[in-house]
């Protein structure tokens, strides 16, 4: 048998029942598909079982990647990128990547998000070798391939994320970027291939 959560219950699914799959439809309880159907091979990288699987999802991720705005979740939760004692660092490193900001807009006037991570996105639209400009129309929406949502930093979440948990939808695709000034929110999931004995 197969085991997994989901909706935050336990979900037990015979091997049996998986075997008796076809027509890509999943089965009567946890929505299981077998190897050889669409959510089998076809959600691997490889579009074969030995592939990687759920490229989307798996755990939120907060980068070594900031815009140097000095809004204190930066010193606050960023501290041992963002900072060398209390002195901000406001030029990438081999290590850090500080992305401009347009300081017009995020500043301690501006109350809109969605605004100071747009006006930050457009002041960083000749930077390339990130995933942000190559994979992205826009600093907010589902403007990232595959529709996958993207939050430019700015104001209050200075600091980039990656990733996001398998329940994350358009904010957990492998094209996503967003935003966060505050501890760390860790969710997770792991695959695991259970042997047949």
């Amino acid at each position: 048998m197969t085991q997994g959560l989901t909706d935050g219950a336990e979900t037990v699914v015979k091997i049996d029942e998986i075997k008796t799959l076809s027509g890509n439809t999943p089965t009567t309880t946890g929505s299981m598909y077998a190897w050889n159907q669409k959510g089998g091979i076809t959600a691997s990288s490889t579009g074969n079982m030995t592939g990687i699987y759920e490229l989307s999802g798996g755990v939120w991720e907060r980068t070594a990647a900031y815009v140097a705005n000095e809004h204190e979740n930066l010193q606050k939760y960023g501290e041992s990128v963002a900072y060398t004692g209390n002195v901000l660092k406001t030029a990438s490193t081999k290590y850090t990547m500080v992305y401009p900001h347009d300081s017009n807009v995020d500043n301690s006037k501006q109350t809109d998000l969605e605004v100071a991570g747009s006006a930050n996105y457009a002041k960083n639209v000749k930077i390339y070798g990130d995933a942000i400009k190559e994979t992205s129309t826009a600093g907010n929406g589902t403007s990232s391939w595959k529709s996958d949502y993207s939050r430019f930093v700015g104001l209050k979440d200075p600091i980039f994320l990656r990733g996001g948990t398998f329940d994350n939808a358009v904010n957990a695709g492998i094209f996503h970027f967003g935003r966060t000034g505050t501890n760390a929110y860790q969710g997770g999931f792991r695959a695991v291939i259970v042997p047949l004995t």
